[in-house]
C-alpha cells in the first residue's frame, strides 16, 4: 500500500475523531445556584441538529441553610405535561436525572423553603445527534480531498513532462551575425 494512502487514512482517522470530540461536548445551563437570585420556574431550550429528539442531563442538589431538614422537590414540564418528577428532603447528596425527549421549551419547576440553598443544573448535547451524518460528510469531504489532491498531482506531473517533452523537441537557435542588419547609430550633428 502507498505511503500517500496511508497518509489519508490517518488524515480521515484524525477528522473524524476531532468531529467526534466536538459532538460529545455538552452544553450547561445553570437553572439555581447559591449566590443567586432563586427561581421557582425557569424555561430552557432542547435543541438537536439532526432529528427531533434531545439528550438532556438535570443535575439537582438542595443544601439546608439552618440544618433543619425540609421537604424539597423539582418537575420537568414539557408542553403542559409533566416529564420527570422528584420529591425528597435536603438531608440527601446530589442527584442527576438523565432522559430523552423530544427537542423544544421545558420548564424547571423547583419546591424548596427560604432556607435552602438550590443548585440545579440543566446539560444537553446539541450536536449529539449529528454523530454519524458528521461522520459521513467529514469522511467523503476528506476522500474528495485526497483524490483532488492525487488528480492535480497527476496533471501537473504530466504538464512538467510535456513541458520538457517540447524543449527537447526544438532546435536551439543560435543567433547569426550577419552584416546588412547591423546599422551605426546616427549621432546628432
Amino acid at each position: 500500500m502507498k505511503i500517500n494512502y496511508v497518509l489519508w487514512l490517518v488524515a480521515m482517522l484524525v477528522v473524524n475523531t476531532g468531529w467526534y470530540v466536538v459532538s460529545q461536548q455538552k452544553a450547561s445551563q445553570e437553572i439555581n445556584r447559591p449566590g443567586a437570585e432563586f427561581s421557582d420556574s425557569r424555561e430552557a431550550k432542547l435543541t438537536s441538529v439532526v432529528g427531533d429528539e434531545s439528550d438532556y442531563e438535570l443535575e439537582y442538589c438542595f443544601d439546608s441553610v439552618n440544618g433543619v431538614v425540609h421537604n424539597v422537590s423539582i418537575e420537568i414540564m414539557q408542553s403542559s405535561e409533566t416529564i420527570f418528577l422528584w420529591n425528597g428532603t435536603t438531608d440527601g447528596e446530589c442527584m442527576i436525572h438523565s432522559s430523552t425527549t423530544e427537542e423544544g421549551e421545558i420548564v424547571v419547576i423547583t419546591y424548596a423553603g427560604d432556607s435552602v440553598d438550590v443548585t440545579t443544573t440543566l446539560h444537553t448535547w446539541p450536536m449529539k445527534s449529528a454523530l454519524l451524518a458528521g461522520i459521513f460528510v467529514f469522511s467523503l469531504a476528506t476522500f474528495l480531498v485526497a483524490f483532488t489532491e492525487s488528480v492535480v498531482r497527476g496533471v501537473i506531473k504530466e504538464r512538467m513532462k510535456n513541458s520538457v517533452e517540447s524543449k527537447e523537441a526544438k532546435p536551439i537557435e543560435t543567433p547569426t551575425a550577419t552584416s546588412g542588419i547591423w546599422q551605426e547609430p546616427v549621432r546628432p550633428e
